[in-house]
């Protein structure tokens, strides 16, 4: 076990880096996707993820300038952000299409926030680089937010309040 512990310890900046940019990268595609699934069905929750996307978009921006300002440029890789990816070829409706498949959808989301959660605690945690130290805390930070945000939203639904 002290092997693996230290072995996360010795993380590269540009790995963290990379590492980062490529996850929130496929957040802010999954957010995209969830946008565009929920706005024929329910337009406030599809604003909603349009603005958690926002946010992903603004968290690798800063990744990218951080990068920039640490001559690490190249460690992350700005043609992913345009792409949008299905999350699944097997779904069988692309939009919401009812109550239940939207609850599907939030838990999902929540389910997947919570482990962004844990992946960028667990960056913030090996880091060594004091340069990427307030950038992973405030991305842990508004993880965090986005989490208990969707957390919100689905229980407001339940109770139909939303």
């Amino acid at each position: 076990m002290l092997v693996n512990n230290l072995t996360a310890l010795n993380i590269l900046p540009q790995e963290q880096l990379n590492l980062a940019h490529l996850h929130e990268t496929s957040e802010l595609n999954r957010y995209r996707w969830l946008t565009l699934s929920f706005q024929p069905f329910d337009s406030p929750i599809s604003r909603l993820m349009s603005a958690i996307g926002m946010e992903c978009a603004h968290r690798i921006l800063n990744l990218q300038e951080v990068a920039r300002q640490m001559e690490l440029s190249a460690c992350v890789n700005t043609d992913q952000m345009m792409k949008i990816s299905l999350p699944n070829k097997n779904i069988q409706h692309f939009f919401v299409v009812d109550e239940l498949m939207g609850r599907h959808a939030l838990v999902g989301a929540e389910e997947a926030a919570n482990a962004t959660c844990t992946y960028f605690g667990w960056l913030l945690e090996t880091n060594a680089t004091p340069e990427l130290h307030k950038l992973l805390f405030n991305c842990l930070t508004q993880k965090n937010n986005e989490y208990h945000v969707l957390q919100e939203c689905r229980e407001q639904r339940k109770l139909g309040l939303f």
